[in-house]
């Protein structure tokens, strides 16, 4: 019992942790989805050294010796506690996020959390020393349990009513209460055996297998395929909906059920069941990246169920084969640092080879296709579907279970259909590169250039930053200076610089601007004027400065600050005061991800602070998946300030796109001028009915979804 329990709750923190201080950092790295895939990349290397802790003390420690080992470890872990991040580990620069915050987590949660991990595993062999009888494999499906409820409970239950603070000091709280359960388990392992040395324990007599060569690489390649799937798929879902825990989790959770699955018995992994369902689902899910490949994306719903159950029944097929080439309990150790291995190579791929030789994320296709082929091979090596009573007997024809259920006509399937949609890979590489004048990925997404209309009164270029379009410059010289997109003069930030009263006084514009896109805003720049954009994506400045115009017309009057904008103008504040802007304009969303640490109390009160009193915040809160208009509206509320929905249909001959903004000033001449007034909405009764106001502390996205 003292073992289930032990074990039960190391692995509740072990993912509990991983939300929570995943979104604790969220915001100081500009709120990419590679945040979290960074974070679990940490999270899979922690894990192999917490598991290679185990394996060796395990193989060359006495028994006793790892008991007072590792309560000695546990007990000055203590002195890392609480694991609230400070602000002092908030990044300077954008250089290098992914190495920033590795450091800051291994400054923070590192220690504690590979003691943490390396729990299941040892455990598990002290329970195979105290019961040689018994297989320990069932406590690893009762870990994933606790893991899964770790996952699930974090949306629902933790994050909707505790701050991130009393989350932190939460876990802090229950790492004391593992290390009890921990010790408990110990000094009963302790009394009840002697000190052999670990070669000498006994082992599970029914066990006759022996680990063959070709195990332990095979291990390796499941765990890492199925990583890569994992991380593949959430990178997908969260780059142009919203980076929040509810979509790492509901990936992650999904994957750790196939564990429970594989793990708790042999007879829930069935061949002739889950390797089908992966070969008829693969096609819906190539259909829908080539509509992805080619920005026509299919509806939020259809690609979570679709994209997430493929990755679902592929990584279900990965961890089942893995399982059934498990070795003997006495290798215990050993099987579980291989799968970590892989779960770490798998990390170290998505996090950091990919956006280095991808131009957008391939790895999602790739691993499907790399799951078909690892499946073929292992069929190969242990034939075999073990096809149930009901189903040979009405399939009794020796025909039928030669040619249809055999493992060689599945190994042909397989195999050609990993050929197959590898094929399709190159033919949606080709599409996606059709009229592409630059792609580039980095840490931040993937920001494409496209040329349409060539040779036409129309020709233009179009930024993209994932699926959604970041800015258009025609190409005729006339219309060069044309605002586009979401920017035109009847826009919420087209009124905003063209009613201001500065402008109708023909005196200079003082504006900034979180998000640079094209540059689009340039357009409205006069010689008197002064623009600033914050960008956190260093690219997105070469490029905008390479293929549109907006940014190199305004010359010296048009100020690029790199880095997250709300650092930098925190920053800013401290060193040198307000900008004093007259229109601060907020337009961070990468693709139709939400930047949650832009839209808190915090926030727009550095927002204020960086305006005159007359000055006119405009926020863009476009979004296909997410109405923030209740958002917004208790935001101005909370400061007592006027605000108005500005919002404009989609003119698709002059470039622009519909848009929705909302105006926040208590500049009454800006407010109640007949040009301004002519153009707003009114405020929607849902907006009025939420009273949602989010913190640095507290938010929750979830609420908000369409």
């Amino acid at each position: 019992m003292q073992f289930a329990i032990t074990i039960f709750i190391s692995a509740f923190l072990l993912f509990q942790v991983q939300p929570i201080i995943a979104k604790y950092i969220l915001p100081w790295f500009g709120g990419s989805p590679a945040v979290w895939s960074t974070c679990m990349l940490f999270f899979q290397v922690g894990l192999l050294i917490g598991y290679s802790y185990a394996h060796v003390i395990s193989k060359y420690l006495a028994t006793k010796k790892q008991i007072i080992l590792h309560f000695v470890l546990l007990g000055l872990s203590l002195l890392l506690l609480p694991i609230t991040p400070t602000e002092a580990l908030k990044p300077d620069n954008v250089d290098s996020p992914a190495i920033d915050i590795i450091l800051l987590l291994l400054s923070t949660v590192g220690i504690p959390y590979i003691l943490v991990s390396s729990t299941g595993p040892l455990l598990q062999q002290w329970f195979n020393k105290k019961y040689p009888d018994k297989s320990p494999y069932r406590l690893y499906s009762l870990s994933n349990i606790g893991s899964l409820l770790a996952l699930l409970s974090y949306p629902f239950i933790i994050e909707p009513n505790l701050g991130l603070n009393t989350q932190t000091i939460f876990w802090s709280v229950g790492y004391g209460v593992f290390i009890l359960a921990c010790g408990w388990a110990g000094i009963t392992l302790y009394k009840s055996v002697s000190n052999l040395p670990p070669t000498l324990t006994k082992t599970e007599p029914t066990e006759t297998k022996e680990m063959s060569l070709l195990d332990p690489p095979l291990w390796i390649a499941f765990s890492a395929c199925g990583s890569i799937l994992l991380l593949a798929a959430t990178n997908f879902v969260c780059q142009d909906v919203a980076v929040i825990p509810f979509f790492w989790i509901l990936p992650l959770s999904l994957y750790l059920i196939t564990f429970i699955i594989a793990f708790d018995s042999p007879r829930w992994y069935m061949r002739w069941f889950w390797i089908p369902a992966l070969i008829l689902i693969t096609p819906k899910i190539f259909t829908l990246l080539e509509g992805h490949y080619v920005l026509d994306d299919a509806e939020l719903m259809e690609q979570i169920i679709v994209y997430l159950g493929g990755m679902f029944l592929a990584v279900m097929v990965c961890h089942g084969e893995m399982v059934r080439i498990k070795p003997p309990a006495k290798h215990l150790t050993f099987f579980y640092l291989m799968v970590s291995l892989g779960g770490a190579i798998g990390g170290v791929f998505v996090t950091f080879v990919a956006p280095e030789i991808f131009s957008d994320f391939w790895e999602w296709p790739i691993g499907l296709v790399l799951a078909l082929l690892l499946a073929g091979i292992s069929i190969v090596r242990k034939p075999g579907f073990d096809v149930p009573k009901l189903i040979s007997a009405k399939f009794s024809d020796p025909k039928f279970a030669k040619w249809v259920i055999s493992p060689t006509c599945v190994v042909i399937v397989l195999v050609g259909g990993a050929m197959y949609f590898g094929v399709k890979i190159t033919d949606f590489h080709d599409n996606f590169s059709e009229d592409v004048l630059t792609s580039n990925r980095n840490f931040y997404g993937v920001i494409r250039v496209i040329e349409s209309s060539k040779g036409k009164s129309r020709h233009r270029y179009k930024m993209y930053h994932g699926q959604i379009n970041h800015g258009i410059q025609f190409q005729k010289a006339k219309l060069k200076r044309e605002p586009t997109t979401y920017f035109s003069i009847h826009s919420g930030i087209g009124l905003a610089v063209r009613r201001h009263p500065k402008r109708l006084n023909k005196q200079g514009l003082h504006l900034g601007v979180i998000g640079l896109g094209s540059g689009t805003i340039g357009t409205y720049l006069k010689p008197k004027d002064k623009f600033v954009f914050y960008e956190i994506d260093p690219d997105v400045e070469r490029i905008a400065r390479q293929y549109f115009t907006y940014l190199n017309d305004g010359g010296k009057r048009i100020e690029v600050v790199l880095g997250d904008g709300r650092i930098s103008m925190e920053r800013e504040l401290k060193e040198q005061g307000s900008r004093k802007f007259d229109i601060f304009a907020v337009d961070a969303f990468s693709g139709d991800a939400i930047p949650i640490h832009l839209l808190t109390r915090e926030a727009f009160e550095l927002y204020f602070q960086h305006l005159n009193k007359d000055g006119v915040l405009a926020v863009h809160i476009s979004n296909k998946y997410v109405d923030l208009e209740p958002l917004l509206y208790n935001i101005a509320k909370e400061f007592n300030i006027d605000s108005v929905l500005v919002e404009e249909d989609r003119n698709r001959s002059k470039g622009v796109k519909g848009s929705t903004w909302v105006l926040i000033s208590n500049n009454k001449k800006f407010m109640k001028h007949p040009r301004v007034l002519a153009y707003i909405e009114p405020w929607p009764d849902f907006a009025k009915q939420e009273k949602t106001i989010w913190t640095d502390d507290y938010s929750n996205l979830v609420e908000f979804l369409d």
